[in-house]
């Protein structure tokens, strides 16, 4: 993000972007710093959309969704972009350039051939064997022009393909939590925009999951062994979703499974054997050897009602996974409870 702003403008700004970081709590690191000014600036439209989302959801703002809006509305891919334009373009630039030479081809190919057809006409011998030797040539020429275009073109068909290749992997890794494999905030937002614009009236449950005592953990134990549980949990929760759920990390310690098609007793089931299985799970310290505490999770269930956008769906959910903590936590609370 290039900024134009004089030494006051740029003096202003930062004020406010600290009082926007103070006003939620937040540590002025410099991504939540880079994120509040940008903010402030107004000048990036998605991320101020997406905040403005979250500010009327009453969604609290922590380091994890800073990090999230960083990385997805201002963190620098130009240069992955950069090299793919590039790229793009010397496909292109190549397949003009070679269009180009076989037009010419083709076209002297075609002066050559009108002209020699009014020259077979002679009764000269020697005049019609220098002519169809002229032709022969032509003919050549404009075969090994479109040899040249034929490889060409093959060979950026095969660039063509290696690009696609990238572009996904590229998606991909911007729609993935690099620490637990599931799908982030964006990729949610964007399934949940596509379900809901197939249709409207579209069932869905969401499941909120939160790790008990979690951050009192981290502190016993650090955040690497944290992130190691975080890991294992993530990969238990993603073990009782089918294809076509969909299983987020919405947060810190905290997860989403969203389930087309599906009632609110089927997702209260799911999510009871999403809190066993993780009761289950047993952890081991590398270091020590000792067995750490068991985790246990709280969850809410949901359905979406057509009324609510997308951002007070997901806030009312954690209402309701807030309630299983209330009523002592490792436990399932639905929407019918509140």
């Amino acid at each position: 993000m290039m900024y134009q702003d004089s030494i006051d403008q740029a003096s202003e700004k930062a004020a406010l972007a600290l009082a926007f970081l103070q006003r939620h709590r937040l540590a002025a690191h410099p991504v939540n710093f880079t994120v509040g000014y940008d903010y402030i600036s107004g000048v990036n439209a998605e991320l101020c959309h997406a905040i403005e989302q979250k500010l009327a959801a009453h969604i609290p703002f922590d380091d994890f969704v800073m990090a999230e809006l960083y990385s997805n509305f201002i963190i620098s891919t130009s240069k992955e972009n950069e090299q793919l334009v590039n790229q793009v373009n010397q496909i292109v630039s190549k397949l003009t350039g070679s269009s180009e030479l076989a037009s010419e081809a083709i076209t002297e190919y075609i002066g050559v051939l009108d002209h020699s057809l009014l020259a077979l006409k002679t009764d000269d011998p020697h005049q019609a064997r220098d002519t169809l030797h002229r032709l022969l040539d032509a003919t050549y020429d404009v075969r090994t022009s479109q040899q040249k275009l034929r490889d060409q073109l093959k060979h950026s068909t095969e660039q063509s393909q290696q690009l696609r290749n990238e572009l996904e992997e590229l998606k991909k890794s911007r729609q993935v939590d690099a620490l637990t494999g599931l799908y982030n905030r964006l990729a949610m937002q964007e399934q949940v925009d596509e379900w809901l614009t197939n249709d409207p009236k579209r069932r869905i449950a969401a499941i909120a999951v939160d790790l008990d005592h979690f951050r009192q953990f981290n502190q016993d134990y650090g955040f690497n062994i944290g992130d190691v549980i975080l890991s294992k949990v993530a990969k238990k929760i993603s073990a009782y979703v089918q294809e076509s759920g969909m299983p987020v990390r919405a947060g810190g310690e905290e997860f989403l499974i969203l389930l087309p098609d599906v009632d609110l007793r089927t997702a209260s089931e799911i999510a009871e054997q999403v809190r066993r299985g993780v009761e289950k799970l047993r952890f081991v310290s590398s270091r020590s050897k000792k067995a750490l505490p068991k985790v246990t999770i709280s969850l809410g269930v949901t359905l979406y009602q057509a009324q609510e956008n997308w951002h007070q769906f997901l806030a009312r959910t954690t209402s309701v996974m807030n309630v299983a903590k209330k009523r002592g936590r490792n436990q399932v609370a639905t929407e019918a409870m509140v």
